[in-house]
């Protein structure tokens, strides 16, 4: 622990806890003289007093209070990233932060994923996240979330995180299985100019970055005559979206492998020229790309995501 919390905090600790440099020096494995200059130093660094002694008493400041309390909340902190690195590596647990992208969510693949993952290294503690492709960059930059899985179209190299590419996802219309539209067996995207149209929002059609699928998009539909700004609905969860089609009888632009789901709200793909494909992959932070939990889920994800 001492690489992330170091021994002059952890001798301050000490000696703040037992009031005593004689006992903090015995629980630290040191001499008392070691207790005193770490206090020194501190005091130096920051021109404040730790201790104020009032006959045989050993007396806090105010400013030992508020650095012992900061100190502690830093020192569980290195404790638990400790833990969980050591556990991830050996493959015997610990605690993973999953982001999944729109495309993936609730999909087929990545429940199988999920529950392959669950058998075979159950204590390991899943965070899971819906979340856009361009937040999750930044996201596993900082160590926030440990893996993102989804679109990766369009990213750029990134010597802090290991992309690898599993297989292109086309983006399909969904419509009611009730709808008309089905008695064609292939219809053409300048046939349904004056239908309602929605959408999830994230992935391709994220806000915060015009990705090069989101400009196919538009010019796609721009070609056939159909106004975005007018006809679409955007949605950030499949199942909202689904459940609006469903009701509404809107058309549904999604991600095919969510074709599970759509079957659930009694939707069916609507045959139709292509849109776009979306490529899906995984990030990882190369940090811990090598962790034997990590890699099974690289491998897990080749095999489910369909």
């Amino acid at each position: 622990m001492e690489s992330l919390f170091s021994r002059t905090n952890i001798q301050f600790i000490a000696a703040y806890e037992n009031l005593n440099f004689r006992i903090a020096a015995e629980k630290c494995f040191v001499t008392q003289p070691a207790i005193t200059k770490s206090i020194k130093k501190i005091e130096s660094d920051y021109k404040m007093k730790l201790f104020e002694r009032i006959g045989q008493k050993m007396i806090p400041t105010e400013f030992a209070d508020d650095l012992y309390k900061e100190l502690i909340n830093m020192r569980d902190t290195a404790n638990s990233l400790r833990l969980k690195f050591q556990d991830m590596s050996k493959g015997e647990g610990g605690h993973l932060n999953i982001g999944v992208g729109i495309a993936l969510q609730s999909s087929k693949g990545f429940v199988k994923i999920i529950s392959d993952l669950n058998k075979n290294f159950p204590n390991t503690t899943l965070n899971i996240t819906s979340m856009i492709k361009d937040t999750s960059v930044s996201l596993l930059e900082n160590g926030a979330i440990d893996l993102w899985i989804g679109d990766i179209s369009n990213l750029e190299e990134n010597n802090q995180i290991i992309k690898k590419f599993i297989k292109k996802i086309p983006l399909v219309i969904y419509v009611n299985k009730r709808s008309k539209l089905l008695k064609n067996k292939k219809i053409l995207i300048s046939q349904l100019q004056n239908q309602r149209w929605s959408l999830n929002v994230g992935g391709v059609f994220g806000k915060q970055k015009k990705s090069e699928n989101h400009e196919s998009i538009i010019t796609l539909f721009k070609n056939n005559n159909i106004k975005i700004s007018n006809n679409f609905t955007t949605f950030s969860s499949p199942s909202a979206l689904f459940a609006s089609v469903q009701n509404n009888g809107n058309l549904a632009i999604a991600a095919k492998s969510l074709n599970m789901i759509a079957k659930n709200f009694d939707l069916k793909e609507l045959k139709t020229d292509k849109i776009v494909d979306i490529e899906a992959g995984i990030l990882v932070r190369n940090k811990i790309a090598n962790y034997k939990i990590i890699k099974f889920l690289l491998d897990l994800s080749s095999k489910y995501i369909e």
